[in-house]
Protein backbone atom coordinates (compact mmCIF):
# COMPACT_ATOMS: atom_id res chain seq x y z
CA UNK A 1 0.00 0.00 0.00
CA UNK A 2 1.17 3.40 -0.82
CA UNK A 3 -0.48 6.91 -0.33
CA UNK A 4 -1.08 10.05 -2.41
CA UNK A 5 1.19 11.79 -0.47
CA UNK A 6 4.24 9.36 -0.53
CA UNK A 7 4.03 10.10 -4.28
CA UNK A 8 4.79 13.15 -4.39
CA UNK A 9 8.24 14.37 -5.15
CA UNK A 10 8.70 10.34 -6.72
CA UNK A 11 11.25 10.21 -9.72
CA UNK A 12 9.55 9.28 -12.93
CA UNK A 13 10.69 6.36 -14.88
CA UNK A 14 9.61 6.70 -17.91
CA UNK A 15 10.76 4.33 -20.66
CA UNK A 16 14.13 3.41 -18.80
CA UNK A 17 14.42 7.36 -18.72
CA UNK A 18 14.04 9.94 -16.19
CA UNK A 19 11.04 11.76 -17.21
CA UNK A 20 10.22 14.08 -14.52
CA UNK A 21 9.22 13.78 -11.06
CA UNK A 22 5.28 13.36 -9.52
CA UNK A 23 3.58 16.72 -8.53
CA UNK A 24 0.33 15.01 -7.51
CA UNK A 25 -1.72 11.79 -8.05
CA UNK A 26 -5.63 12.32 -9.07
CA UNK A 27 -8.58 10.36 -8.36
CA UNK A 28 -11.36 9.19 -10.75
CA UNK A 29 -14.66 11.20 -9.83
CA UNK A 30 -16.02 8.08 -8.13
CA UNK A 31 -12.54 8.04 -5.71
CA UNK A 32 -12.25 3.99 -6.00
CA UNK A 33 -8.60 4.18 -8.18
CA UNK A 34 -6.23 6.29 -9.50
CA UNK A 35 -7.17 8.08 -13.22
CA UNK A 36 -3.88 9.68 -13.35
CA UNK A 37 -0.44 11.37 -12.52
CA UNK A 38 0.80 15.03 -12.61
CA UNK A 39 4.78 15.44 -13.11
CA UNK A 40 7.27 18.16 -13.98
CA UNK A 41 10.79 17.85 -14.72
CA UNK A 42 13.15 20.60 -16.62
CA UNK A 43 11.80 23.52 -18.18
CA UNK A 44 8.67 22.14 -19.14
CA UNK A 45 5.41 22.92 -17.58
CA UNK A 46 3.20 20.03 -15.77
CA UNK A 47 2.17 17.25 -17.93
CA UNK A 48 -0.16 14.22 -17.41
CA UNK A 49 0.44 10.75 -17.33
CA UNK A 50 -3.20 8.49 -17.56
CA UNK A 51 -3.24 5.56 -15.17
CA UNK A 52 -2.70 2.81 -18.34
CA UNK A 53 0.49 4.60 -18.71
CA UNK A 54 1.65 3.34 -15.10
CA UNK A 55 3.24 0.59 -14.94
CA UNK A 56 4.22 0.34 -11.56
CA UNK A 57 4.39 2.94 -8.22
CA UNK A 58 7.15 1.59 -5.96
CA UNK A 59 9.11 3.17 -2.97
CA UNK A 60 11.46 4.99 -5.01
CA UNK A 61 10.41 5.77 -7.98
CA UNK A 62 7.07 5.52 -10.71
CA UNK A 63 7.68 3.08 -13.18
CA UNK A 64 5.81 4.52 -16.77
CA UNK A 65 5.60 4.17 -20.50
CA UNK A 66 4.56 6.25 -23.54
CA UNK A 67 4.85 10.09 -23.68
CA UNK A 68 3.32 12.45 -21.21
CA UNK A 69 0.59 14.45 -22.73
CA UNK A 70 -1.66 17.84 -21.94
CA UNK A 71 -3.30 17.90 -18.31
CA UNK A 72 -7.06 17.38 -18.45
CA UNK A 73 -9.59 19.59 -17.04
CA UNK A 74 -10.30 17.47 -14.16
CA UNK A 75 -6.57 16.91 -13.38
CA UNK A 76 -7.20 19.42 -9.90
CA UNK A 77 -10.52 17.47 -8.80
CA UNK A 78 -9.67 16.05 -5.11
CA UNK A 79 -11.84 14.55 -2.48
CA UNK A 80 -12.47 17.13 0.44
CA UNK A 81 -15.48 17.20 2.61
CA UNK A 82 -16.19 13.96 4.72
CA UNK A 83 -19.97 13.87 6.09
CA UNK A 84 -21.98 10.52 7.61
CA UNK A 85 -25.30 9.62 6.11
CA UNK A 86 -27.31 11.79 8.02
CA UNK A 87 -25.09 14.82 6.67
CA UNK A 88 -22.86 15.73 10.07
CA UNK A 89 -19.55 16.88 9.02
CA UNK A 90 -16.89 14.23 9.78
CA UNK A 91 -13.35 16.34 8.51
CA UNK A 92 -11.74 16.68 5.47
CA UNK A 93 -9.95 13.79 3.18
CA UNK A 94 -6.03 14.41 3.96
CA UNK A 95 -5.09 11.02 1.74
CA UNK A 96 -5.55 8.32 0.30
CA UNK A 97 -4.04 5.04 0.11
CA UNK A 98 -3.97 2.50 -2.83
CA UNK A 99 -2.22 -0.78 -4.34
CA UNK A 100 1.35 0.02 -6.01
CA UNK A 101 -0.08 -2.36 -8.20
CA UNK A 102 -3.87 -2.23 -9.37
CA UNK A 103 -3.86 1.51 -8.79
CA UNK A 104 -7.27 0.85 -6.64
CA UNK A 105 -7.80 3.07 -3.56
CA UNK A 106 -8.36 0.66 -0.57
CA UNK A 107 -8.89 3.07 2.22
CA UNK A 108 -9.11 7.31 2.76
CA UNK A 109 -7.63 8.71 5.63
CA UNK A 110 -9.72 11.25 7.48
CA UNK A 111 -8.73 14.32 9.71
CA UNK A 112 -11.30 15.81 11.53
CA UNK A 113 -8.85 18.42 12.45
CA UNK A 114 -6.02 19.61 14.36
CA UNK A 115 -7.02 19.16 17.79
CA UNK A 116 -8.81 15.51 16.48
CA UNK A 117 -5.93 14.81 15.14
CA UNK A 118 -3.93 14.83 18.14
CA UNK A 119 -6.53 13.57 20.46
CA UNK A 120 -7.80 10.53 18.32
CA UNK A 121 -5.60 9.98 15.20
CA UNK A 122 -6.95 10.31 11.96
CA UNK A 123 -8.80 7.12 10.55
CA UNK A 124 -9.49 5.46 7.61
CA UNK A 125 -12.60 5.10 5.84
CA UNK A 126 -13.36 1.81 3.46
CA UNK A 127 -16.93 2.47 2.94
CA UNK A 128 -17.76 5.51 0.97
CA UNK A 129 -19.46 7.20 -1.68
CA UNK A 130 -18.69 10.00 -3.86
CA UNK A 131 -20.70 12.73 -4.99
CA UNK A 132 -18.45 14.57 -7.56
CA UNK A 133 -19.06 18.40 -8.00
CA UNK A 134 -17.52 21.22 -9.23
CA UNK A 135 -13.44 21.05 -8.64
CA UNK A 136 -13.68 18.14 -5.78
CA UNK A 137 -15.80 15.73 -4.22
CA UNK A 138 -17.69 15.44 -1.09
CA UNK A 139 -17.48 11.62 0.48
CA UNK A 140 -20.50 10.39 2.16
CA UNK A 141 -18.46 7.74 4.81
CA UNK A 142 -21.28 4.49 4.98
CA UNK A 143 -19.47 2.86 8.21
CA UNK A 144 -18.81 4.05 11.76
CA UNK A 145 -15.14 4.86 12.20
CA UNK A 146 -12.97 1.42 12.71
CA UNK A 147 -9.00 2.19 12.87
CA UNK A 148 -7.41 4.80 14.32
CA UNK A 149 -3.35 6.01 12.79
CA UNK A 150 -1.39 7.75 15.95
CA UNK A 151 0.64 9.18 13.80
Amino acid sequence: MTGLKKMIGLPVMLNGKTGGTVVRGVLTADGRSLKGIVIRGGLQGPRWLGRDQITLIGRLSVIATGKPGRLPRDADYRLFRVSDPEGTRLGIVTDALMNEETLRVAALEISGGPLDDLTDGRWYATAYQVRPGAGGGHVTVLSPRKEVDSR
